[in-house]
């Protein structure tokens, strides 16, 4: 009977120990399949970003990542343009993409899952312009920008960063060479830009081709930071003249291929006054690339309308002070040389005592901008923000022709949308951010980042530290090309219904406007359908919460995490709204 007894007893304590591990194992299996998973999904982002940069030279550069472990900047080296390039990637990012797609979302947290929305949507949106990759001209762009990037980017801290800076510069005939090629197989599939972006590029390749090496910022900017270094005065002249020959010899006799291609080449085959809708899966890549570029899930008929009724609104109240535009036009005086840049950096200064009646002390960044020229040979563009680092190291800068002329207004306006509280101010909140992985810093939703910028135009006018006839009239101006450009890429419009409807709007045709719409397909949505959208969730929040809506709070919802797109924001947005109420 004892024995009995003990052996049930001895039976009982088993099935406690094993019924005890059995919980234990499936507690520790939890735990551990949580802690694998928020690890597993940790190290998936970060290999995501190396993979990113870890090829890419002048990306790195761009975001200065020398202190990025895992990542080494090679001096020497510039980005390759390849086709082997392009098609790594792609398949790269559609296996991150189905990687993400393994993960159960709901478990990770709340950081995570962010990082998670945004990565899913992204790289599903990428995938979907990367089908017709062959379309995109951003090889021809990146290259027009290329000398004011890589001269502002480049540190020339020693001698040997000097010596390299030429080294790297060297490779340009390869880089050029490479894109040659991927021109000449394209158009040999019939793939060929419109012949309005193929005049665009050949007037800014023809005139670098054009231009002397001392006369490039390339030369210019590399002397000043190499009078810096204070070098021997022999070794000093002999670098200049072997960058001189470098650009002679690489540089600007690459522009001077390209510029060959087009006018021998591509221009015999070029359309003209045709959208993208005309290249085969032209209307496919459009749509595509509209959603990736503008952050929004907007067919572009819908954001044809929004842009419709916003011109409307904009020209109704435009014309009810018409006398008043009037008079502050015919007074407008403009500004070029030092007169410019003395002006763009007194404006700069002119948003700080305002920033604590918009956003909340803590996130106010404290990190400068510089304005500095730049030859308007270098590219047709105008003036353009060049990020900090993401570190802080190295201030923003805001480069600028200053040969154009532009009226006082229009530069006040141009320094707080690249500046403060601008492009400056929102980078650098983003970067600042230690909670935001490197993969997202160093991701672009450029409807954000635009719109961003134009609605700050829009808040500064609020304050009347710009003249709202002259932020209305910009506005209005971004409203119509995203008509026309939805118009003619999407809706297969000519350029004479074009002209019909700024005949409609504007009382006079402008063919030169229609040429850039043509030439830059997707373009100017960014900032039209970008500031809608932040517009409208401002009117959501203050609709929704009364009261008790605080624009500080409002607008750390929007900065805190960084550029993202809309659909995402706006879920960050209802968040704020619900804990608000």
């Amino acid at each position: 009977m004892n024995l009995v007894r003990q052996m049930f007893k001895n039976t009982r304590l088993t099935i406690l120990l094993v019924a005890g591990l059995l919980v234990l194992l499936t507690v520790g299996g939890l735990l551990w399949q949580t802690q694998h998973q928020s690890e597993s999904f940790d190290a998936l982002i970060q290999k995501m970003a190396f993979d990113t940069l870890k090829d890419d030279p002048e990306k790195q550069l761009y975001f200065d990542l020398k202190n990025v472990e895992g990542i080494r900047w090679d001096p020497t080296k510039l980005t390759d343009m390849s086709d082997a390039d392009y098609e790594q990637l792609y398949l790269k990012r559609n296996g991150y993409l189905k990687k993400l797609n393994d993960y159960d979302a709901a478990k990770l947290s709340p950081e995570d899952k962010l990082t998670y929305d945004i990565l899913e949507w992204n790289l599903s949106a990428e995938q979907k312009v990367y089908k017709y990759w062959e379309l995109d001209t951003n090889d021809y762009l990146s290259l027009s920008i290329f000398p004011p990037y890589f001269a502002n980017n480049y540190p020339i801290r020693n001698q040997a960063d000097a010596k390299n800076y030429i080294v790297a510069l060297n490779g340009f005939s390869d880089k050029v060479a490479h894109v040659i090629d991927r021109i000449q197989d394209r158009r040999q599939k019939g793939i060929v830009p419109a012949s309005e972006f193929l005049k665009e590029m050949l007037t800014s390749y023809n005139n670098l081709r054009n231009t002397k090496p001392e006369e490039t910022i390339l030369y210019s900017l590399y002397t000043e930071k190499l009078t810096e270094l204070k070098l021997d005065p022999s070794e000093e002249e002999k670098l200049k003249k072997e960058l001189a020959q470098t650009l002679t010899d690489h540089v600007l006799a690459s522009y001077g291929k390209l510029a060959d291609v087009i006018e021998n080449d591509l221009m015999k085959q070029a359309s003209v006054s045709q959208g993208i809708w005309s290249q085969p899966g032209g209307s496919e890549y459009y749509s595509a690339k509209l959603k990736l570029t503008t952050g929004t899930d907007l067919s572009p008929q819908e954001m044809h309308e929004i842009a419709k009724r916003k011109v409307e609104e904009i020209v109704k109240e435009l014309r009810s002070g018409a006398s008043g535009q009037a008079q502050t036009t015919s007074a407008a005086r403009f500004l070029t040389g030092d007169e410019l840049l003395q002006a763009l950096n007194s404006s700069l200064l002119d948003a700080k005592p305002y920033l604590s009646d918009w956003f909340e002390e803590e996130l106010i960044p404290d990190h400068p901008v510089d304005v500095r020229a730049y030859s308007a040979l270098i590219a047709s563009a105008g003036g353009m923000y060049i990020p900090l680092s993401l570190d802080g190291d190295r201030s923003g800068r805001f480069v600028v022709p200053l040969e154009s002329p532009t009226s006082e207004k229009m530069v006040k306006m141009l320094a707080l949308h690249e500046g403060i509280p601008g492009h400056h101010f929102q980078f650098s909140i983003q970067y600042d951010q230690p909670t935001i992985p490197l993969i997202r810093k160093i991701t672009m939703t450029h409807g954000y980042v635009e719109g961003w910028a134009v609605y700050m135009e829009s808040l500064c006018a609020e304050k009347g530290m710009l003249d709202r006839n002259t932020v209305l009239i910009r506005l209005a101006n971004l409203s119509i090309a995203t008509v026309i450009d939805t118009g003619i890429h999407g809706l297969k419009w000519t350029r004479e219904q074009a002209n019909e409807y700024l005949m409609s709007v504007i009382g006079t045709g402008d063919d030169a406007f229609i040429d850039d719409v043509i030439a830059n397909p997707g373009r100017k949505e960014n900032y039209a359908i970008g500031s809608e959208q932040f517009q409208s969730l401002r009117e959501k929040a203050q609709s929704e919460l009364g009261d008790r809506f605080d624009i500080k709070a409002f607008h750390s919802v929007l900065l805190r995490n960084g550029n993202m797109p809309f659909p995402i924001l706006e879920q960050q947005v209802n968040q704020y709204i619900k804990s608000a109420k």
